[in-house]
């Protein structure tokens, strides 16, 4: 027996392409609006049009692109997706027709949707709408499991297809409570979920709405020390539907023996900016109150300069060099661990709640997650008033779930993406740092600088490109930090408020705070704005504060560089659970008990050259790879190819007199350079080893030997 359900929500673009709300991007030719159509015409090149940003599309659920439209002439009609090209013959001029694609895009992962309508370079063609159709998940055996998102909310799941039984024998605890979703895949397919012990019926509701997920709680407690068998049932008014039992999970009131772990990311923000960090302003009021019974990490180092990476580190304990995600559909390797699955593994249940596509699926990080609420979940609880901000709609999410969880350990990773460009504090916090009234026009000047470097990270410009467009350069910039600043404030509050609920349901002092951040943002520093292009301390310095009055008795404020990759090792660490043979980071857990600590492997971070760098190629940096390594006294940059691009093939900072990077001094310390290159080399040759360890199309088996000696020479990391 088969069944199916929809892998996404269809998109469609229609009857709205007007001047004042029109999101697709022209690459050549001409555009313009008429009668709700998108019309284009080449000026003599064929004319090509871009998706826009927002949505982020994930190909991977996608099986067919249908566009509705009408050419004055030409012969054919294209699509591009990244490096995937399909084309068909035009239909009869002068009339409306209907074209397929029928997708074929590997794996999961953003990529850039174009599309040719003709390959005329003069004639007309009018858009009427372009569609997305998702693909099906689906059934095919009796009953399985699958990982199904309803509305980008992911769950783990056992699917059956009605009439089903499932029945489960398993000693009840005195007080113990059954906890589970229900969804179902079908519209207009309603299904009835029964619970029942022996002959008694425990709960029962019949499941009419395909787009969400039933939650249910059962009290168990007058069952307590027996053993109870429970019998899950399904039925359907036709036979063969597809029921989804979300996460079933007995839980207990009872002392845990294991802390709950919450990691807060704060995506972009630059750890310098925060009054944690000795900012003037006190951007990060409650932050630095957390920071005074925290540890306090002062020199910690993320490991890429763009999300994507970055979080991947953070979460697999592995250099971005190693993991080798560049584009924007790379996903971790089939072989590296995620901190969720060894959670779970080990008993937690585990959330995560992340702003940013690229913190979710499209990544792999969806791995070892029972409930994942990608970004759409979250902008769907944002309202106008958060803006561009979305850490306020983050905690929409997280409370409640919170409240039907906060019985056993848990593990959440929540992803919030304020202070992340474009800069619009909401109101109330926009006016701490800006002036309002200015804000019309800072958008405005927004608005004539996008593009000028095609990049989805915000604005990619310099101070040269500011006066090419006519604008006053330090007033654009001023403005810019002023509202950064404000998100910042923003962001902070809504910690607060996290922080605030854990209290509220009794749980705070049992839970393990990692507040941290994926990297920083640039302020013409080194020359340019945003951030993914340089390995600079703006970019590089991420914000790393761990707080729990029983795992970290003694708050302190540590000095010795870290990485972002430490956090998962220490994580476990604190909860006295085993660590990966395979992870890079280190266990800061020492810091927590005032035990030494000693660094084993380099603390370093890299960035590869841009896949698309035809687009970026106004950063020369954009093109070439570059690795950066440091210690308590010096950085060293390193440009294999740099010669190409016009710059520096070496850099060299002294970190004790200038964190800044505002002066090179690699002439005046040439055997410093040389004992640094020496380390980045030994080090590039070690990762080809551990790449082969973790694989990419499927989990490597491990070769013990050379785990040893890799950690031996400090190329893997775990505990001291």
């Amino acid at each position: 027996m088969r069944s199916s359900a929809l892998m996404a929500d269809p998109i469609i673009w229609h009857d709205f392409f007007s001047p004042k709300d029109v999101t697709w991007i022209l690459l050549r030719g001409r555009i313009g609006y008429g009668h709700g159509d998108l019309l284009l015409k080449g000026e003599g090149n064929t004319p090509v049009i871009l998706a826009p940003g927002q949505p982020v599309i994930d190909w991977s659920r996608y099986e067919a692109i249908e566009i509705r439209m009408l050419a004055e002439g030409g012969k054919e009609i294209k699509i591009k997706i990244d490096n995937y090209e399909d084309k068909q013959r035009l239909g009869p001029l002068g009339q409306y027709n209907d074209y397929r694609f029928n997708l074929h895009v590997e794996g999961p992962g953003v990529r850039p949707l174009a599309i040719m309508p003709t390959d005329s370079p003069f004639d007309k063609v009018a858009i009427t709408s372009i569609r997305l159709v998702p693909r099906k998940a689906d059934f095919p055996l009796t009953a399985g499991r699958q990982f199904i998102g309803k509305l980008e909310e992911y769950r783990n799941t056992i699917y059956v297809h009605s009439p089903s039984t499932l029945t489960f024998e398993l000693p009840i605890p005195g007080d113990g409570r059954l906890h589970f979703g229900m969804g179902i895949t079908e519209k207009n397919a309603p299904v009835t979920f029964r619970v029942t012990a022996g002959s008694k019926e425990l709960y029962s509701k019949t499941v009419m709405d395909a787009d969400i997920w039933e939650d249910a709680d059962v009290d168990l407690s007058s069952y307590g020390g027996q053993n109870l068998k429970l019998t899950f049932e399904t039925n359907a008014d036709h036979q063969g539907g597809v029921a989804l039992w979300a996460n079933p999970l007995l839980t207990i009131k009872a002392a845990k023996n294991r802390p709950n772990v919450l990691i807060y990311m704060i995506d972009t923000l630059r750890a310098d900016h925060t009054s944690l960090y000795g900012y003037a302003r006190d951007t990060t009021p409650f932050l630095k109150k957390l920071g005074a019974q925290s540890l306090v990490f002062e020199d910690c180092q993320v490991q890429a300069t763009w999300t994507k990476p970055s979080t991947a580190s953070l979460l697999t304990s592995l250099y971005s060099y190693t993991h080798g995600i560049v584009q924007d559909h790379d996903t971790i390797p089939k072989g590296a661990t995620t901190l969720a699955e060894q959670l779970r593994a080990a008993g937690y249940v585990t959330a995560g709640v992340v702003g940013n596509p690229f913190a979710g699926s499209i990544t792999g990080l969806q791995r070892g997650f029972d409930y994942m609420s990608e970004w759409r979940v979250v902008q769907r609880h944002r309202t106008k008033e958060d803006r561009s901000t979305d850490s306020e709609a983050v905690n929409k999410i997280l409370f409640p779930w919170l409240e039907r969880h906060r019985d056993e350990p848990f593990f959440v990773y929540a992803h919030t993406m304020d202070p992340h460009a474009p800069y619009r504090p909401p109101l109330g916090f926009e006016d701490k740092f800006a002036n309002p009234a200015e804000t019309p026009e800072f958008d405005r000047t927004c608005k004539r600088l996008e593009g000028a470097v095609r990049y989805g990270g915000g604005i990619v410009v310099n101070r040269s490109r500011c006066t090419h467009n006519g604008i006053n350069a330090d007033r654009f910039i001023q403005r810019a930090r002023d509202r950064y600043d404000g998100e910042i404030l923003h962001n902070d509050w809504s910690l607060e408020q996290l922080v605030g609920k854990l209290k509220q349901l009794g749980i705070l002092d049992n839970t393990l705070i990692v507040v941290v951040s994926d990297h920083g943002e640039e302020f013409w520093e080194h020359g340019w704005t945003a951030h993914g292009h340089s390995l600079y301390e703006e970019l590089t310095h991420g914000v790393l504060l761990m707080w729990n009055p029983k795992l970290i008795p003694t708050p302190r404020r540590i000095t010795a560089p870290v990485q972002l990759i430490d956090v998962m090792p220490t994580v476990l660490d604190l909860a006295s659970l085993k660590i990966p043979d395979i992870v890079q980071g280190q266990s800061l857990a020492p810091f927590a008990n005032g035990r030494p600590f000693q660094r084993r492997g380099p603390v370093l971070t890299s960035r590869f050259a841009h896949p698309q760098a035809k687009f970026t190629a106004a950063i020369p940096e954009n093109r070439i790879d570059t690795v950066a390594l440091l210690d308590a006294n010096w950085k060293l940059i390193y440009r294999e190819q740099a010669k190409q691009v016009g710059m520096n093939k070496v850099e060299l900072y002294d970190r004790r007199t200038d964190r800044t990077e505002a002066e090179n001094v690699a002439t005046q310390h040439p055997q410093e350079v040389g004992r640094m290159m020496t380390e980045i080399g030994k080090w590039l040759d070690a990762q080809k080893q551990i790449r082969s360890l973790l694989g990419r199309g499927a989990k490597a088996s491990i070769d013990q030997q050379t785990v040893e000696k890799l950690r031996s020479l400090g190329y893997l990391g775990g505990k001291q």
